[in-house]
């Protein structure tokens, strides 16, 4: 027992690295972002034709300008720096919906006993997470000798590009996921006063999706939250 003028030492003396590193990780992503942008740019100021036509020399040369592995391997650094953004993501939407941390109510529910809260959407999150993994995977280094031996090297750079884009939306639905579940932290908090900031992002959020009182299908509340980050309309 704690002596009277001794008081309970705190749950946890850090925050997890999802929340305390997360200048470092999506500080990561920006740089990812820029290395993407100047591999596009080069190219887009490239001469990529094979011959090269130089009229003013009148010479007709062939050329290796066509084969981009600068822009793939942009674009794959960039598809593991959406992947760490959304691994963290992840991580912080499991802390937040787990047994009550810092003081929260279980599963962010209001209600307690056996109610469920958000932890279903635990299983749709790391679901989510393992499709943008699996498309986190370098796919440059996959081809095959193809023209009679010619051409037996490829970039595959359309492909690297692509599966980008299908991280960020899937990407999208977490960040979804995870700002339904900080609302919900708010909410469950008394008094708690917000930055101007955050407050704006909160009211956001709850035009959009109404707190969790008691169990519900919390998909549908996703979708809609997931269709204004998509088309960039949830903010005012």
């Amino acid at each position: 027992l704690l002596a009277r003028d001794e008081t309970p030492a705190p749950a946890t003396l850090q925050d997890p690295l999802s929340i305390r590193c997360m200048p470092s990780i999506h500080g990561a992503l920006l740089q990812a972002i820029d290395q993407a942008r100047q591999a596009v740019e080069i190219e887009l100021n490239a001469a990529a034709d094979n011959p090269l036509v130089l009229g003013d020399d009148a010479m007709v040369l062939s050329t290796g300008n066509f084969h981009t592995p600068s822009l793939s391997l942009a674009f794959e650094t960039l598809g593991l720096a959406i992947a760490q953004c959304a691994a963290a993501c992840t991580a912080r939407f499991i802390q937040l919906t787990s047994s009550g941390r810092n003081g929260l109510p279980k599963y962010l529910s209001p209600v307690g006993g056996a109610s469920a809260g958000f932890v279903p959407l635990q299983k749709t999150v790391t679901a989510i997470l393992a499709a943008i993994r699996h498309k986190a995977n370098p796919v440059m280094l996959d081809f095959l000798p193809v023209s009679e031996g010619v051409e037996d090297h490829a970039t595959q750079a359309p492909l690297a590009v692509s599966k980008c884009g299908d991280m960020i939306v899937l990407w999208q639905r977490l960040i979804a996921f995870e700002l339904m579940a900080a609302a919900q932290a708010v909410d469950l908090r008394d008094g708690l006063t917000l930055a101007p900031g955050t407050a704006g992002i909160h009211a956001a959020v709850r035009a959009l999706v109404a707190p969790l009182k008691e169990d519900r299908a919390l998909g549908i509340d996703a979708e809609a939250l997931y269709a204004a980050l998509a088309t960039g309309t949830w903010l005012p």
